[in-house]
């Protein structure tokens, strides 16, 4: 048990540590300060347990308890502004490097968060419940991102590009089955975080997105 929860703390400070780096990334890319960088990096980083805490009713949410996740957030976020800054030639010269080291922290990122979400789920007297263990595990993986993109006037990644929901409700789910048929809790973690940061990277590597209703020419079209 206790290797177990060790595990686990170690999951989620990778995963705040990948999903600060994604965010302050993002920041950068559009361009925001010092404060909103480091901002949308934390919000990156714990949104998405803020919202999971908030909906099974665990007050005040994890983040206001425990500032250890935040300020490593901040310190995360400080630390890509000033390799930007500082090297700023190098970095906005490299665009697709940086952009693949985006790709795979987020990735990193979604894996570690889906499945310490499904956990907590578990936890929280919820075991019996897939469907809401599955959902938490999804929502803490992608929510981080969705309030970002919102707080940055974007259209939120994961609901146009990467089928980026489905690959952490396809760890959330993985997690899940395997803890119900009790295979080791080392196995079920890092088998269910390998599998949604195989499915997100692929899916970035080869394109895959679910398809839409109108394609971009046709919105377009249609506007004139």
């Amino acid at each position: 048990m206790w290797l177990t929860e060790r595990v686990f703390y170690i999951l989620e400070i990778v995963g705040t540590i990948a999903f600060a780096v994604s965010g302050a990334m993002i920041a950068i890319e559009r361009r925001l300060d010092l404060f909103g960088v480091v901002f949308l990096g934390v919000i990156t980083a714990v949104g998405g347990g803020m919202i999971r805490d908030i909906l099974i009713g665990s007050f005040p949410p994890v983040m206001f308890i425990n500032m250890e996740y935040v300020l490593t957030a901040c310190a995360v976020s400080i630390a890509v502004f000033l390799v930007a800054y500082f090297a700023s030639h190098t970095y906005f010269k490299k665009a697709s490097f940086i952009d693949t080291v985006n790709n795979v922290f987020d990735a990193v990122g979604l894996g570690a968060f889906s499945v310490t979400g499904t956990r907590i789920g578990i936890s929280a007297g919820y075991s019996d419940n897939m469907f809401l263990c599955v959902f938490l595990g999804m929502l803490t993986g992608i929510g981080g991102g969705l309030l970002r993109d919102m707080m940055s006037r974007s259209i939120p990644f994961v609901l146009r590009k990467r089928i980026y929901a489905l690959a952490a409700i396809a760890g959330a789910c993985l997690y899940y089955l395997l803890f119900r048929i009790k295979a080791a809790d080392t196995i079920a973690i890092f088998s269910a975080v390998g599998l949604t940061c195989i499915i997100r990277i692929l899916a970035t590597a080869f394109e895959w997105n679910l398809p839409v209703a109108a394609p971009e020419k046709e919105i377009v079209r249609t506007k004139k």
